[in-house]
Formats: C-alpha cells, structure tokens, sequence
C-alpha cells in the first residue's frame, strides 16, 4: 500500500530540496570549482512584464532564477494591474512598478506576439528600459524580446538571435542575427525562440554563479528535454512543418 504524503510531509520535502540546492558547501565540493564572477554577492534580478507576453518567454528562466542563493528577483511593470497572456488564456500581473526601480544587475525582456512591439512603442515603458539598461551588469532578450531590444538601438553592431522568423528585423536594426540557441556579446545575452530562454538562463547563472550552481538549478527543475520529434529547429524540421507555419525555406540555409 502506498502511503499518501500529507502537507506537512511535502513542505517538509520541499524545504529540504531547497536546502540541498541553496547551499554553497554541499558535499565539500572545492571552492574552485563552483567559482562564477559574483560569487559571494547578491545579484539583482529585474524581469520585465507588459501585456501580451509568452509565458514561458520568463517563467522558464523565473524558475531557474528563483532556486539561485545570492539572486534576488522581481517582476517589474508599468503597473501592477492585472495583464494577459499573448494566448489570451492566462493573467498575471508584475510585483513591482517601473517607477520604484532605479537599477538592476540583470534585466530580463521576454517577447510576445503584438505585445512587444506595442511595448517598444510605449514611450515611457521604452524610457525606463533604456535607464535599466545603462545601470545593468547584462541586458537578456528572450525569444522576440531581443526584437524589442534591437527596436531601441541595444543590439546595434552585437551578434544577437532571437525568434527563427524574425532575423531580417535583428539585421535591420543593426545586429547581426546568429542561428544559435543562445547568444552571447559583451553585456547582451539573446536567445532564439520561447525554450530557449530556459538554456541561456542556465548558461547566465553559470556565468553568475558557476557551472555546478547552474547544474543544481538545472537539476532542481529536471529540465532534461527528450523531445519525441527533431523538430524543434528550422534547420531540422521537415519542409512542409516550415512552410505550414508561414516560414520561408531560404531561412533553413542560413
């Protein structure tokens, strides 16, 4: 017979996951090896919402993000009303207004559909992330969020990736658009599209923290993708899966 675990029983297992992945001296690894550039210090994480996000865009990385010891997040919004999904199925709303955030050591933009861009064209939402930005250690674009970073002049001569319909809009605001999961140059992290935020945030808290700090994290949230189809990529996926969702097959060959 299966016993059934009761709350207190599962806070209780909850607590200890959490300790097991929050400590920095678990199983005397050596120092050495779990170095990462902030080590020791607390790293403020600001993810930006707007109207219209994909939520995996940033609950992938807020997942990830949240079992770090030494991070400390925050939703941040024009206002903290209620706001839906870009699928129009789901509500959330930000912990924090822009205007009681000055800086931030990492700020994180997701992307959307229509929502992106009306928030690139929103004047004071473009301002204030403007004004992160120049505070901010690294400046992350998931998915079309790096669109909105491009739109501001972010991007201008970096390599960047970002949604696989979309790098002529990287390349016509100045980036150089890579085919790659993730994209690293000077303080701009971008990734390609929606899962990918999830690898560039484990490849950013390494950078932060350290490789086996990314490893807990990863392992914290068993994201280990066995996907049933390769076809997860444009330079994979079948020509006709490209075609059915309005892609242009001349993209498979760059």
């Amino acid at each position: 017979m299966t016993d059934l675990i009761d709350r207190r029983s599962f806070a209780a297992m909850g607590l200890a996951g959490s300790a097991a992945l929050l400590s920095n001296d678990a199983q005397g690894e050596p120092k050495a090896a779990r170095a990462g550039n902030r080590e020791g210090k607390k790293t403020h994480i600001t993810i930006m919402l707007y109207p219209g996000t994909t939520m995996l865009d940033w609950v992938g990385p807020y997942e990830a993000l949240h079992r770090v010891e030494g991070v400390e997040l925050v939703l941040a919004g024009k206002t903290t009303e209620w706001m839906k999904s870009d699928s129009g199925l789901v509500d959330y709303k930000a912990n924090v207004a822009f205007d009681a955030i000055d800086r931030t050591d990492v700020l994180i933009v997701p992307g959307g559909a229509q929502g992106v861009m009306a928030a690139a064209n929103d004047p004071s939402t473009a301002d204030w992330l403007r004004r992160l930005d120049r505070t901010s250690i690294y400046t992350v674009g998931i998915c079309t969020g790096s669109l909105l970073l491009a739109h501001l002049g972010l991007l201008k001569g970096k390599r960047a990736t970002t949604y696989w319909k979309f790098p002529h809009m990287l390349n016509g605001a100045g980036a150089t658009f890579v085919p790659e999961r993730w994209v690293r140059d000077g303080k701009y992290w971008t990734s390609a599209g929606v899962s990918a935020g999830i690898d560039a945030t484990l490849a950013l808290i390494a950078d932060l923290y350290g490789s086996k700090c990314a490893m807990m994290a990863q392992l914290a949230i068993e994201y280990d993708p066995h996907p049933p189809f390769n076809a997860g990529s444009v330079r994979t996926a079948p020509a006709d899966v490209v075609e059915a969702l309005g892609g242009v097959l001349a993209q498979r060959r760059q």
